[in-house]
């Protein structure tokens, strides 16, 4: 039988922690994602960063936006099914208030052989559709030498007062 290639591949979660120190990230804020758990605990073995554990993506957003406005440089770390159940929340804090919310949104149970729009899981398929429609910028991170999009979509997010999100495409490593 013949194996599919990988569309996408994973990230060490090295890489991405030392792109986030590059940034000056203080905080990321996350509901546990499996998806991103080396990444998690990558974070959670530091301690220039703070790491604080949310229980709902919606609690993720509101402390996200206090630590922002109170001068800290927060990321989130998220599910893509998490941000779908937070979008209102994300609309209200990110969007109207205008408060920039740079999210880490990893793809849980994607098929990394297959691009995410053609996935068979309706949340993987649905998630880019459904950013273009609220008008959410994303930056998908499918290899390696896609890392710089953490430090794009983090300025794009302050310099525009708006949501971004980084698609994570595998499993961190």
């Amino acid at each position: 039988m013949v194996q599919a290639s990988p569309v996408a591949l994973s990230e060490p979660a090295a890489a991405i922690v030392g792109e986030l120190r590059r940034n000056e990230i203080t905080h990321v804020v996350n509901v546990p994602d499996t998806h991103q758990r080396t990444l998690l605990a990558e974070l959670a073995r530091q301690s220039e960063m703070r790491l604080i554990t949310a229980c709902t993506e919606d609690e993720a957003i509101a402390i996200s936006a206090g630590l922002w406005v109170g001068g800290q440089r927060p990321v989130l770390s998220i599910q893509h099914v998490g941000l779908l159940a937070a979008m209102n929340n994300l609309k209200g804090i990110a969007m109207d208030a205008r408060i920039p919310t740079c999210m880490l949104v990893g793809y849980f149970g994607r098929d990394v052989t297959r691009p995410a729009r053609e996935n068979a899981a309706r949340a993987i398929r649905l998630i880019e559709p459904t950013l273009d429609t609220w008008g959410v910028a994303y930056f998908p991170l499918e290899r390696p030498e896609d890392l710089p999009v953490l430090a794009r979509a983090y300025r794009y997010s302050t310099e525009h007062c708006e949501p971004s999100v980084v698609l994570i495409g595998a499993p961190t490593s």
